[in-house]
């Protein structure tokens, strides 16, 4: 059993000219180059998030690479005064603030494929059902109470490359506080409204195992040291970092449960 977290999420700084951009994205977003801590320069997908959000992308973030989940490579960046119109995230000491970023995929989001062509609506949810690791997505979405995954929070790349975006809404919401956790409730998991239908019987039955197993992915690490590895610790009051971890500790036992409810095989 593995008993050392690893580290996921790179810091860099936001170098300047980057844009905003709006395809129906909340936040305020931007597409740019980040300076990586280790030389490197990477386009990324900024975003201006609230610390309670921008919490809730790294530890998402984390715990989904930590199960081998396809998500784009995740950055904590610092923009420097000056460098681009950001607001919520100031750091104490005044030098700057701190956004989300993640590596650009240069990919469409799901939505975005259909968009003005309601006939490709079935076809991309047929193709979504079938995906190999769909389990995987019910299962990690079902643990961190995700309450937001429509088709605009799913890429794809190529033929049939998947990536999970979009996680601020996670932990029962992007505002939670610690009296929102119990860990066997069942949270508004979206998938449940609009991929579910999708799925034949023998389909959803075949997810339902995967999907509750799927915190078993994380193969012995554990989420403490996984959030204070990878910043979660830094950015959250530590009470509320202790309360989040304690909720995913807890929720797992019932993952199995609650993932079958979402694919629709306990109603």
């Amino acid at each position: 059993m593995q008993d050392e977290a690893p580290v996921f999420l790179g810091l860099g700084t936001v170098l300047h000219g980057a844009n905003p951009f709006n395809i129906g994205n909340v936040n305020d977003t931007f597409r740019g180059q980040v300076l990586c801590a280790d030389g490197r320069t990477r386009q990324a997908i900024i975003k201006d998030l609230e610390p309670r959000q921008l919490a809730n992308e790294i530890m998402a973030a984390a715990i989904g690479l930590a199960s081998n989940l396809p998500i784009p490579q995740p950055i904590i960046a610092k923009v420097e005064p000056g460098v681009l119109a950001v607001s919520h995230c100031e750091l104490a000491d005044g030098s700057g603030h701190l956004v989300f970023a993640s590596a650009d995929m240069n990919a469409p989001n799901v939505q975005q494929i259909y968009f003005g062509d309601p006939g490709k609506v079935p076809l991309i949810r047929e193709k979504l059902a079938g995906w190999s690791d769909v389990g995987g997505m019910y299962g990690f979405d079902t643990w961190i109470a995700n309450t937001d995954r429509h088709e605009g929070n799913l890429l794809f790349s190529g033929r049939s490359d998947v990536w999970l975006i979009d996680h601020g809404h996670s932990f029962t919401g992007p505002a939670w506080e610690p009296t929102h956790f119990k860990p066997d409730a069942q949270y508004d998991n979206r998938l449940s409204h609009w991929l579910t239908p999708t799925m034949t019987d023998n389909r959803r039955r075949e997810v339902a195992g995967p999907a509750g197993d799927m915190p078993a992915r994380l193969n012995g690490v554990k989420l403490a040291r996984l959030g204070e590895l990878n910043y979660v610790a830094h950015v959250l009051a530590q009470g509320d970092f202790e309360a989040l971890v304690a909720f995913l500790d807890a929720r797992v036992q019932h993952v199995p449960r609650l993932s079958s409810e979402a694919l629709g095989l306990l109603v």
